[in-house]
């Protein structure tokens, strides 16, 4: 289970400390520090002092009535052990597992007298196009490096596809194309990702909601046709209930697993009404999941599926991986007639085994994990019998991408590179997605990138009289300021390396990541009761993180955690044009009213916001006015306070009991 190619752990050149010096003693500033426990850790065999009690020398033993007795077992790796003793034990394998279960060791009598059939799935949730390489920190004391994008994803599936014994799939949870991409794939309508899926192997993928973000007659005449997979989707049908020719309820793979069939059932979150400009989905209809996946998963069975998985792009919003909360877990707990449910949506990662004996996975989004979910099947009893799921960091170290896909990125960068090369400012700080409480897509606090998007759209239109803007959170899809290490596939050129200090550059690339939808700004006149009302539909979902958080310009408020959902918010006051705290009371009645920024999707209802588009002027698109700002006004430097002072103030009026505020992280 151990993460084995972790990239401040392993390298070109390894240490090995000698106890009793070891790196995870460390302290700040002392380069070795005296460790408080011996035997832990360790890499040399013959290092015994029992007197010391020091003992580096490991021993694996696989033995039982389970085990065929050999005296020399070949091809046995020490990171296959634990699949295999966590298989005759009947529980889920570690949840990093790196190795195979070694079926070939078991005797052809006895409890082990039948034949195993492993069906592997290999799967990415969220992908969102992520066509190019992301950073991520290892861990707290190293830097940054590269991690997943496509053609590292090709070859790094090539490896467990390889060492699949009975076959394997790949597949997706949707929103991998359609909406809410990167410039790379956005800038051309997204009609490069669906090819390159295909290159990564991808077998089919879901239907999520941001597929429809172009409208259903783009998605189905212009982005499918190029996939050569199917999409599936049990519960977005026609008004009779009937699926297009572009979709399915669900797919079989019959011939990828050496006789053995399995049934992949697709779901879209039923938020996706709310989720998408209206008119976005056409004719269709977004039915309840549960009913829909159960009819198809129970028309797969009395077909003679051996397994049935379920991909459906919903996800969890709670709890830990293994013990998760949320949508995801309650579809698979209402399900019978199905092994695994595979979830998408909401960013979180999961592997957890089920009461009802289900197999629940979930990924972090943009292909920074991947999944491996395998089914072991008994073919004389034709049932699965045994599951487990374990989820992989694909790092770009030591592995080579995929020359083919490369190529294809290269050339798309090239086309793209003059325009979204082009800095357009910078920033005395770096502003990342994540907000003041450390949510990696900034659904649960007030953000940097939150700030300087409304102030954005506050500033370029105080002209007209706009006293306050309100965007979603959901929009805001990436950090603005370029990564610290040079990405060479992204839109911040290497001649900007290294920054200068206290000087972190902005491109076109990087505005148009953080939002890639093509919203327009639009103004409006409001009552204070509607600007309260959106305000609580901002706050509706707390403490689960929602893409309908606000992010505001021009005021603060508070609101009551604890209090019932729509009566959250307590109080709101102006806030001056360095975005401080006044004393001057918002009113948030309808006896004053005031001119408001905000964007044309949240206007016409989205995310759960009043449909005041018709009231609505339309001005410009947003990513520019957020180019044409960080223009004017650099360097920026914007500031997030915690409460009381921050723009968006959370209290807790039922003390320890949940819900509880969420916590702060260290101000940026």
């Amino acid at each position: 289970g151990s993460d084995s190619l972790h990239p401040n752990r392993s390298g070109d050149v390894v240490v090995v400390l000698r106890p009793p010096y070891q790196w995870d003693a460390a302290k700040p500033g002392v380069r070795i520090a005296f460790s408080q426990f011996f035997g832990q850790h360790g890499y040399r065999p013959d290092l015994i002092d029992l007197d010391a009690n020091v003992n580096m020398h490991a021993a694996f033993v696989a033995a039982g009535p389970g085990i065929r007795n050999k005296t020399v077992v070949s091809g046995v790796r020490a990171v296959d052990l634990a699949p295999t003793i966590a298989f005759l034990m009947g529980i889920p394998g570690p949840q990093n597992a790196r190795g195979r279960i070694l079926y070939d060791l078991f005797p052809s009598q006895g409890r082990f007298n039948e034949r195993y059939q492993e069906l592997t799935i290999l799967n990415i949730s969220d992908w969102h196009a992520n066509l190019v390489p992301l950073s991520e920190r290892a861990d707290t004391v190293g830097p940054s490096f590269g991690i997943a994008g496509a053609a590292f994803l090709k070859s790094w599936f090539d490896v467990y596809r390889a060492e699949a014994p009975g076959g394997s799939i790949t597949i997706a949870g949707g929103d991998s194309f359609g909406g809410a991409t990167p410039p790379i794939s956005n800038a051309f309508g997204d009609t490069p990702t669906p090819p390159i899926m295909g290159l990564m192997g991808i077998d089919a993928d879901a239907l999520g909601n941001h597929n429809f973000d172009r409208g259903e007659e783009y998605l189905r005449n212009t982005l499918i046709p190029l996939a050569d997979f199917p999409l599936v989707s049990a519960n977005v049908v026609y008004p009779d209930g009937t699926t297009p020719a572009e979709w399915s309820p669900s797919t079989v793979f019959s011939t990828t697993f050496d006789g053995a069939k399995l049934g992949l059932v697709g779901c879209t979150t039923e938020a996706t009404p709310t989720l998408i400009f209206p008119g976005n989905l056409g004719p269709f209809e977004v039915r309840p999941i549960v009913p829909a996946v159960q009819a198809e998963a129970d028309r797969l069975t009395s077909q003679g599926v051996d397994a049935v998985v379920v991909i459906c792009h919903e996800g969890a919003s709670g709890g830990t991986t293994s013990s998760p909360t949320g949508p995801i877990v309650d579809i698979a707990d209402a399900l019978t007639n199905v092994d695994a449910v595979l979830g998408d949506h909401n960013d979180q990662q999961v592997d957890a085994l089920r009461p009802n004996g289900v197999l629940v996975t979930e990924n972090r989004g943009k292909g920074i994990r991947f999944t491996r979910i395998r089914l072991v099947v008994d073919t004389a009893k034709k049932e699965v019998i045994y599951k487990t799921a374990d989820f992989h960091k694909p790092w770009n170290i030591g592995i080579t991408p995929d020359p083919e896909i490369q190529a294809e990125i290269d050339d798309l960068n090239a086309q793209l590179g003059p325009i979204f090369n082009e800095v357009v400012g910078d920033s005395t700080k770096a502003i990342p997605r994540a907000d003041q409480c450390g949510r990696f897509d900034g659904r649960l606090c007030e953000s940097l990138v939150g700030n300087v998007v409304t102030d954005s759209m506050r500033t370029t239109y105080s002209s007209i009289g706009v006293d306050f803007a309100i965007t979603n959170s959901g929009g805001l899809r990436a950090d603005l300021t370029c990564p610290t290490t040079d990405n060479p596939d992204d839109f911040c050129p290497a001649s900007l390396y290294p920054f200068a200090a206290g000087a972190f550059p902005i491109t076109r690339g990087q505005v148009l990541g953080v939002l890639p939808f093509g919203n327009i700004v639009v103004t409006v006149d409001v009552g204070g009761d509607v600007l309260k009302t959106m305000l609580e539909n901002g706050v509706s979902a707390m403490p689960a993180a929602n893409g309908r958080f606000p992010q505001v310009s021009g005021l603060c408020f508070t609101y009551d955690i604890a209090a019932t959902a729509g009566s959250r918010v307590t109080g709101a006051v102006l806030a001056d044009a360095s975005g401080n705290c006044t004393a001057t009371p918002v009113d948030l009645t309808s006896a004053t009213t005031y001119k408001i920024a905000e964007n044309d999707f949240m206007a016409n209802g989205g995310d759960g916001y009043p449909n005041i588009y018709s009231q609505s002027t339309s001005q410009a698109i947003m990513d520019q006015v957020l180019a044409d700002y960080i223009t004017g006004a650099s360097p920026i430097s914007p500031i997030v306070k915690a409460a009381p002072d921050g723009r968006i103030n959370c209290t807790d009026s039922n003390g320890a009991t949940a819900p509880n505020c969420p916590a702060l992280v260290p101000s940026p």
